[in-house]
């Protein structure tokens, strides 16, 4: 799971009921979803949260586990696990709804401001319905 990560956007949540932004990454082989805090999610709320040329980083396996161990909402979804995906771009938010090859399902939202749909709608093209 190591590798070059892309940051798509610093405002990503894990679904209506969660208000806490949180970054998300493009790893290779995996989606990283990283919460932030109250502070992130008021300062970021009209967007855009994140620059072009997107930031990278380089990140680890052991990294990818802290960050699923820090809090309830932070996720890793593997690429190779996603059996269908949908993509929306909305007025409020744009989202990213995907089901699992294990019957698991993971919503993700994000501002609109920010190039994470047009990032996504390129790389998860073959999952995409």
């Amino acid at each position: 799971m190591d590798g070059r990560a892309r940051l798509l956007t610093r405002s990503c949540t894990t679904g209506w009921g969660d208000w806490i932004h949180g970054e998300l990454w493009l790893l290779p082989s995996s989606l990283v979803r990283r919460r932030l805090g109250f502070a992130a999610t008021l300062a970021n709320r009209k967007g855009p949260t994140v620059v072009v040329p997107l930031p990278e980083t380089d990140v680890t396996a052991a990294a990818t586990a802290r960050i699923l161990a820090e809090h309830r909402t932070n996720k890793v979804i593997p690429l190779a696990g996603i059996a269908s995906a949908h993509l929306r771009h909305g007025i409020t938010a744009d989202r990213l709804t995907l089901r699992m090859h294990d019957e698991t399902q993971h919503k993700l939202l994000w501002l609109p401001t920010d190039p994470a749909y047009a990032v996504l709608a390129q790389v998860l093209t073959s999952w995409l319905r």
